[in-house]
């Protein structure tokens, strides 16, 4: 691959110049293209922050597919770090670029097996209620009815809400899967999804995906060049990296919930509607008539030994008043009751696994029935994956550096369970060994990476760069928007602080500054919190006021999230007022989004205890927890936020943070000096509403 190429397609008078509508030249996405092609050819990883309107994808895109061209026999895999941007890469970037460019090579959508429908479990799932079934009105109706429609069988291509309880039991299961034995095998979308991405040159994944992918190759010993979840890819463009941190620890975490135990156990032991159990299915063939009644004794045993040990979480998190707690050594003398809870529940696991075994192992179990005990066996191996994450957790002798947290959850029909957790404290080395070191190529890109630190602060979460002679490119392009011209920043000096021991102080202001402004703006705002007990305490408090006004307020859990952004699209005048997720992801360009306010500055809460454990980590050792970790992190979700204003040339509008803290404290203009240079007049909050009426309106 030549940077003549390159050149061809991103020059002022290139490709996209003459050929794509509305196009212009930016010297920053050249430059990106430039450095993704090096990366490329010299094997090397490569991190980069592509400010908004870079046109950061066709940045990667385009080399990918000259890479693609010039070397068939090679797969480049990209993963986004949310489903939507993978659809809007697949379905509409790489369309419009390879009609630019007339150029293509085979690409795949490549998406976690359980977001695939599994046609024979949807088959059974109906043969269970069948009126029901047979009403397209209803819920298992309707994805019937879509299941003769469909041609990817993905839940994202559903026209409306599945439960996520529903989608469980319809969802394509690896391990439930009978392959070529399957009667469906032909029409299957999984395998249909799988056979394109074998025979493609680009995957669009995800970084879910693509962390199943890293930790079965780490855990089995697979190379790359070797089918895994994914087939063999030698370069890697991972999009959204910011988040490869936070998705890695989900993804490396391993859990208890005893939820999820019982769910396997009613599997087991559950009659259906038209159909035996698992257990009475194959209880006519165990050649010891005892042996299906001390199953279903063990089983009964089981349950109850998980619903002791549940109680007594749920006990322990209502007496410590917390949604999150972190258990230390320190602590282990006052866990004697988990412990013993939690070995009764190994013990019946192990017994349950044992006496199973043994009715698939002795029993004359007929041919047709091999996927029922393949059924049996797995819901007894999920069990045993509960049972085998308490095992880590109580053996308290060989506790390593790794988080060990209870957390409190909601586990349907208004109940609470508890799970139990084991993270890594850090994900820096499961990421060199399983990924880094091991590809070609990779290149890390977002908008948000780095903060005026050569990437030190994002390469140390993630293990970059990695200590070994691979080239390692860092590069940042500013976005080629004007930002002194099209926005203004405000941020009242005079705002009071956030106290846990007067928040009314502060709940007061927000919900008055917040009110004067959205009016002075005329709606057309998204209105960004850090707690979602605030937002619905300040929205509760500006509905009235909202309605009077003829806007339309919105928040975040009535709807999902891409209803509620549609609406927000739709209507330019309404507001959003979100929490967490919608501090990126959301593109609103032109009149629609012309007012950002930044309730308070996005610190992580202190409680959680993965980041309280990674906090004390670095102050153990001599470092700042505060200053190498949380400042930083906020730092990077506070430009994120930041972002979601202005998202083309013409866009403009006001941010405004009611965090004094962002003016006074010095950290605070720290934080202020890595986004992107704005209009930012000292203001007081009473200058509030004229400065955006003046900015929007003279």
């Amino acid at each position: 691959m030549e940077n003549s190429e390159i050149y061809q397609v991103f020059d002022a008078d290139g490709i996209l110049s003459k050929r794509f509508t509305g196009y212009e030249f930016r010297d920053g996405q050249l430059e990106m293209a430039l450095t993704v092609a090096r990366a490329y050819e010299e094997h090397a990883i490569a991190a980069i922050e592509a400010g908004t309107g870079i046109g950061k994808s066709f940045a990667y895109l385009v080399p990918a597919l000259l890479w693609a061209i010039e070397h068939p026999k090679e797969r480049t895999v990209v993963a986004t770090s949310t489903i939507n941007l993978q659809k809007q890469l697949f379905d509409k970037d790489i369309v419009q670029l390879f009609s630019l460019l007339e150029k293509s090579c085979p690409i795949a959508l490549v998406m976690g097996r359980s977001n695939y429908l599994c046609l024979r479990r949807l088959e059974e799932a109906a043969d269970d209620t069948p009126l029901i079934a047979r009403d397209p009105l209803s819920e298992i109706g309707s994805i019937v009815a879509w299941s003769a429609e469909t041609e990817t069988g993905l839940k994202t291509d559903f026209p409306g809400r599945i439960r996520a309880k529903v989608w469980s039991e319809i969802c394509s299961d690896a391990d439930l899967c009978l392959g070529y034995k399957c009667s469906y095998f032909r029409d299957c979308y999984f395998m249909k999804s799988r056979k394109r991405a074998a025979e493609s040159n680009i995957l669009i994944g995800n970084h879910h995906l693509l962390f199943t992918d890293a930790r079965s190759r780490m855990i089995d010993g697979i190379d790359y060049d070797e089918d895994a979840v994914l087939p063999p890819f030698q370069r890697l463009v991972i999009d959204e990296a910011h988040n490869i941190e936070h998705n890695a620890t989900d993804f490396f975490t391993t859990t208890y919930s005893g939820h999820e135990m019982v769910r396997s156990i009613g599997r087991l032991s559950r009659q259906k509607r038209h159909a035996k159990a698992l257990l009475d299915e194959l209880a006519p063939y165990a050649q010891d008539d005892s042996l299906p009644g001390e199953i279903t004794t063990e089983l009964s045993l089981l349950t109850e030994a998980i619903g002791y040990l549940d109680t007594y979480l749920l006990g322990l998190m209502q007496q410590s008043r917390v949604f999150n707690l972190l258990i230390t050594p320190a602590m282990h003398g006052s866990l004697g009751d988990f412990v013993r809870l939690s070995e009764s529940v190994t013990a019946h696991t192990e017994r349950l696994d044992a006496l199973v075994k043994q009715l698939v192992q002795t029993g004359k179990i007929p041919e047709e029935l091999d996927y029922r005990v393949r059924e049996m066996v797995v819901h007894v191996r999920r069990i045993q994956s509960g049972a085998q994450a308490l095992t880590l957790f109580i053996d308290f002798p060989r506790w390593t550096q790794d988080v060990h947290w209870f957390e409190l959850v909601d586990t349907g029909n208004a109940t609470k369970g508890v799970q139990v957790h084991i993270s890594p404290l850090s994900v820096a080395r499961p990421l060199q060994e399983s990924l880094f070191s091991k590809l070609s190529t990779v290149i890390c890109t977002s908008a948000t990476l780095d903060l005026h630190d050569q990437f030190t602060y994002w390469g140390s979460r993630v293990g970059l760069p990695i200590l070994d002679e691979r080239p390692y490119f860092t590069a940042v392009h500013h976005s080629p928007f004007d930002f002194k011209q099209n926005l203004l920043l405000l941020t009242p000096n005079d705002a009071p602080v956030f106290s846990e021991k007067n928040p009314e102080a502060f709940f007061s202001y927000c919900s008055n500054t917040i009110r004067d402004a959205i009016y002075a703006s005329g709606g057309g705002a998204l209105v960004l919190f850090t707690s979602y007990a605030m937002l619905r305490k300040v929205s509760e408090q500006l509905l009235p006021d909202m309605e009077k006004a003829g806007i339309s307020l919105m928040r975040q859990g009535d709807e999902d999230r891409s209803h509620l952004l549609n609406r927000f699209m739709v209507d330019k005048d309404s507001v959003l007022f979100a929490t967490d997720s919608f501090w990126e992801g959301v593109d609103a360009p032109g009149d629609t989004l012309r007012l950002v306010i930044i309730v308070k500055l996005p610190f992580r809460v202190p409680t959680d205890p993965v980041f309280k454990a990674r906090q004390e980590a670095l102050d153990s050792v001599g470092k700042s927890g505060f200053f190498q970790l949380a400042l930083p992190e906020a730092t990077m979700k506070l430009k994120q936020g930041f972002g979601r204003l202005l998202r083309n040339t013409v866009d403009s509008g006001i941010v405004l943070i009611l965090d004094s803290r962002v003016v006074n404290k010095q950290y605070g203009r720290w934080m202020l000096e890595a986004l992107p240079q704005s209009y930012h007049p000292e203001t007081a909050t009473e200058g509030v509403p004229a400065k955006i009426e003046s900015f929007l309106f003279s």
